[in-house]
């Protein structure tokens, strides 16, 4: 039985023929995506880090070193415009 993470049908799953003649299951890990603006939806210039990356990785390069690290730089313009306005 494989573990419950990798029952979901929206893995890939592919067999392998090994050395010894038998054929098995291997899965595919999904591809990470690039984080999206909040407001806009436009693609941020930042992946997505795996689970086990987050561990690996420094605190500044896990979120972004802005006010609002969520919106893009069109957007966070405007949000500071209407916020002096």
């Amino acid at each position: 039985m494989v573990r419950r993470a990798l029952r979901s049908r929206s893995i890939k799953r592919r067999q392998k023929k090994m050395p010894g003649g038998k054929t098995k299951v291997q899965y595919k890990k999904k591809k990470v995506s690039y984080h999206k603006c909040g407001n806009c939806g436009a693609k941020l210039n930042r992946k997505r880090l795996d689970i086990l990356m987050i561990k690996k990785v420094s605190k500044t390069k896990k979120r972004a070193e802005r006010p609002y690290p969520e919106l893009c730089s069109n957007c966070m313009r405007q949000k500071f415009k209407r916020m002096i306005r």
